[in-house]
């Protein structure tokens, strides 16, 4: 679910829509050793994915956090004649990852079965529930070392690439983006553009 809330910049800048709901996640509590593991992973992957990233993504990226973002906001919206915000969370996002569209993303990049297959046993790991253990068939675990890194990977390519192509094709004026994970914020010169984006 995807919830979002269109504002004036004139009237309303920096509101938010809540996603808040007060539901608990089971936390994936991983070995020492696969701590040590998804720690070396995701060091190699972060060098070979940080080429691919886009600049506007700011979430979980070495060098780069949320003042940054809000930096980029900032300057995007006092410099860019920006009049239109739209705001965006997905909702339950670490949740709701796809673990088929996850594998897939990362074949693109990664030929090495061993290591997707590992991958893969951290994304099923699932949780031990009431001393069961329950395999988890989609999200990330939350508490796992490589879990922020997947989720950027997972976006660069539902959310990134496809704002980029978007913005290619669409805009006639001024657009601006700032991700931060699952949060976004766009701002649009026009109205019309921020509805036919939205």
């Amino acid at each position: 679910m995807f919830s979002a809330h269109l504002a004036t910049t004139a009237k309303h800048a920096g509101s938010r829509a809540s996603s808040a709901d007060g539901r608990q996640r089971p936390l994936g509590i991983a070995s020492v050793e696969d701590k040590i593991v998804q720690q070396a992973v995701t060091t190699v992957l972060s060098a070979i994915y940080e080429q691919d990233f886009l600049g506007f993504s700011y979430g979980f990226r070495a060098g780069r956090g949320q003042h940054d973002a809000l930096d980029a906001l900032t300057v995007g919206i006092k410099s860019q004649g920006v009049n239109w915000i739209l705001d965006a969370d997905i909702q339950s996002f670490f949740d709701e990852i796809d673990h088929d569209w996850m594998l897939k993303f990362l074949r693109h990049r990664i030929a090495d079965k061993r290591l997707l297959r590992l991958i893969c046993k951290w994304l099923k790991a699932g949780v031990i529930e009431q001393g069961c253990r329950v395999a988890a068939t989609k999200g990330t675990p939350q508490g796992a070392v490589i879990s922020p890194l997947l989720a950027n990977i997972y976006l660069h390519y539902v959310l990134d690439l496809w704002t980029l192509q978007w913005r290619r094709r669409n805009v006639r004026g001024a657009m601006i983006v700032v991700l931060y994970a699952d949060d976004s914020v766009f701002g649009f010169g026009s109205e019309q553009e921020a509805r036919r984006f939205l």
